[in-house]
């Protein structure tokens, strides 16, 4: 099939949903009628959309929601006839109590309780409740919603929201923990690591909620507390696994996904929430999204005048220090989702003028591996003008669509490891070091992708240099493939208190890596009142080491300085303290860890630009693609200038977004200059990788 601009439209909550939340026009019956109607099908059809998300399963109960999928299912069969294939939209663990317990009184006993023994809310939303993901009647009946959809038609995806619920307090929930604390320790390795032979006794933790709630600890040293945030993550993948093979037991051809969460990468979401993002990808193996609408791609400035220009949905988030830009991207999700086989999302989140549209489809082309798939651009109620500001965009994607297609993998000789431990045990502050550090590669234009710590064993072959920005929490095996990799030749930053922690976040008595600097590191462990228990003595630490081990070199910089004090303000909408936005701009001290990095990176494939122009390598067959996207709505992204590094060229193409004319460019010295970027342009260097 010919390849081209594919892009979607949706709208995934019933009625009966909109309702309620008040999420509603004051003729939203209509509106409701008019999504399936033939007239919204042949606009659709005018527009080129080949696919429409549609509610299908919500919570309510298949009684109440029968209606609801056969409604889905006949559009499904009319939109067949417009070439539209049909999306459906099916609800994880919170159910609409009022409806579903008529349907299943006993059911009250599947619903998830707080540690008070309340029920759970889905936020504000008080008719909403979650249901205990350690329940197994409620997978089995949702297994008969599953085949009541299939029934009646086979969708080409299906997507399940809200996977990932709080954590609950039940009677069911506490036997999955002990049995799961069973299958992964012996009795003699439950002794060792917990100092406990039985888990016959072992209760889900009960918090003080007044001095020491979750958000409470500054290290989660406990390590039951660890495997208690390790099995809900487990519970959730499990269910998810389930769900996945029987949706391809009953439909083969239909694709199966989930919502990941929101904004994950900027708060401990293991401890947190249960959410194990690389469990997830590795153990349910397919793509999946996460909402990350606090850092879309933007630029947040302020104006001579001293007033802050705001981002289109969260303006409270757009403060920054006098005289700063701040550039946001949500691209790290996508840089990690390369790893395993998969590519990043598109589509609007909030961007409703033509600047702002522009930059996210400018950012999608730059960081998507499939980046003709332009995502939901629009409701499905269409209206017949609702692509007009975006129309020259897509008829340009089509007329270009070889750049945008045919992507393998990302160019990436830099790896940034965000470590598990760290980032679930340790609070906040390892979540605003690996922010920013990766903060500062986006910026600095740098070739870079980020691991998890599969990843260390599984895509740390072929890169030549690996940063752990404050990764404290390191095992002995991930000691050895990190000593392994730099005796090989591989270079190595450590920022921060890296290495001072094993994977438990209990205090090494010697550091991590003082092997590779000859074994000169001094004793960073410190006992003394009023506990006499081992401390960090960070302060002991010199501000810089260096030292050249094998085949490699390694260079730790001992601080990773805020330009100004973390905000730890609680966000409205979630419980636990998330690294905020604002505070997501490259260290203070980003001079003395960029002029160590370039060292370490020596002669790199780079861009010399604008802090706001942000860029992707791609590799495609033996081709190297270099894209660019310019996020600032007022400024220009250029002059920019491409390093070739290690690749040769003589001659580069330059396709640029609404030019119809590729433009030949000779490469000197191993650089291009492009001196403008109005929005949009991936160089083109054929056959040289």
């Amino acid at each position: 099939m010919e390849e081209r601009i594919v892009y979607r439209v949706g709208a995934h909550e019933p009625i009966f949903h909109r309702l309620r939340t008040g999420n509603t026009t004051a003729r939203e019956w209509e509106r409701w009628q008019y999504e399936t109607s033939r007239e919204n099908l042949e606009i659709l059809g005018e527009l080129g959309v080949r696919r429409a998300h549609i509610a299908c399963s919500k919570g309510f109960g298949l009684e109440c929601e029968k209606p609801l999928i056969e409604r889905a299912a006949r559009f499904a069969e009319d939109a067949a006839k417009y070439d539209i294939a049909t999306s459906v939209y099916f609800q994880g663990f919170p159910v609409y109590y009022e409806t579903f317990l008529i349907e299943l009184p006993h059911a009250i006993d599947w619903l998830g309780r707080q540690q008070n023994g309340d029920f759970i809310p889905w936020g504000g939303q008080t008719f909403r409740r979650y249901v205990d993901p350690a329940c197994l009647a409620f997978r089995e009946y949702q297994r008969k919603i599953l085949n009541y959809i299939f029934g009646l038609f086979k969708p080409v995806h299906l997507g399940i929201d809200n996977p990932s619920p709080p954590p609950s307090w039940t009677d069911v929930g506490r036997e999955s923990f002990r049995s799961y604390l069973r299958r992964k320790y012996t009795q003699q390795e439950a002794r060792r690591e917990f100092g406990i032979s039985s888990f016959d006794a072992v209760d889900l933790p009960r918090f003080d909620p007044i001095y020491y709630p979750p958000d409470a600890y500054r290290i989660v040293k406990d390590p039951l507390l660890q495997e208690w945030a390790r099995w809900q993550s487990a519970t959730v993948t499990e269910y998810l696994i389930e769900h996945r093979d029987f949706i391809r037991s009953r439909s083969p051809t239909t694709r199966f996904s989930f919502n990941g969460g929101c904004d994950l990468l900027r708060y401990n979401a293991l401890f947190d929430r249960g959410i194990d993002l690389e469990e997830r990808l590795d153990g349910v193996a397919v793509n999946f999204g996460m909402e990350e609408s606090f850092w879309r791609p933007a630029v947040v400035e302020k104006t001579p005048s001293g007033q802050v220009v705001m981002d289109e949905r969260h303006p409270d988030q757009a403060r920054q220090a006098e005289g700063k830009v701040r550039i946001s991207t949500d691209a790290r999700f996508t840089k990690i989702k390369v790893n395993y086989g998969f590519s990043g999302g598109g589509g609007f989140w909030g961007e409703v003028d033509r600047p702002g549209k522009l930059v996210a489809l400018a950012h999608t082309m730059t960081f998507a591996r499939e980046a003709n798939d332009f995502g939901i651009v629009g409701p499905l109620a269409a209206d017949g003008r609702m692509l007009d500001d975006i129309r020259d965009v897509i008829d340009w994607g089509n007329q270009h669509i070889d750049v945008l297609t045919g992507r393998e993998t990302t160019i990436a000789p830099i790896a940034l490891w965000r470590g598990k431990s760290t980032l679930a045990f340790i609070r906040h502050t390892p979540v605003w070091e690996a922010c920013a550090i990766e903060q500062m590669l986006f910026e600095h234009h740098l070739p870079f992708t980020i691991l998890f710590d599969g990843g260390l064993e599984k895509h740390l072959a072929g890169r030549e240099l690996l940063v752990l920005p404050g990764t404290q929490c390191v095992s002995d095996r991930q000691v050895q493939i990190i000593t392994e990799f730099v005796q090989r030749g591989g270079k190595l930053l450590l920022l921060g208190p890296a290495g001072t922690r094993d994977e438990r976040a209990r205090l090494r008595r010697n550091y991590a890596f003082e092997h590779l600097f000859g074994g000169s590191i001094p004793s960073l462990e410190y006992f003394g009142p009023p506990h006499w228990v081992p401390q960090l003595n960070w302060n002991a630490m010199p501000n810089r080491l260096t030292a050249d081990p094998g085949k490699g070199k390694v260079v730790l910089v001992k601080s990773i300085t805020p330009v100004s004090p973390l905000d730890l303000t609680r966000d409205p909408y979630m419980p636990e303290r998330q690294v905020m936005v604002k505070d997501i701009v490259p260290p203070a001290n980003e001079g003395e860890i960029m002029a160590e990095l370039n060292g370490l990176a020596g002669k790199t494939l780079r861009v010399v630009g604008p802090r706001w122009t942000l860029v992707e390598y791609w590799k495609r067959g033996n081709d190297l693609l270099v894209c660019l996207c310019n996020l600032h709505k007022q400024v220009d992204g250029g002059p920019v200038t491409i390093h070739l590094g290690p690749y040769k060229a003589s001659v580069v193409t330059v396709h640029t977004l609404l030019e119809t004319d590729v433009q030949r460019l000779a490469a000197r010295e191993g650089k291009v200059t492009i001196p403008a970027l109005g929005r949009f342009c991936v160089i083109e260097a054929k056959g040289v990788l």
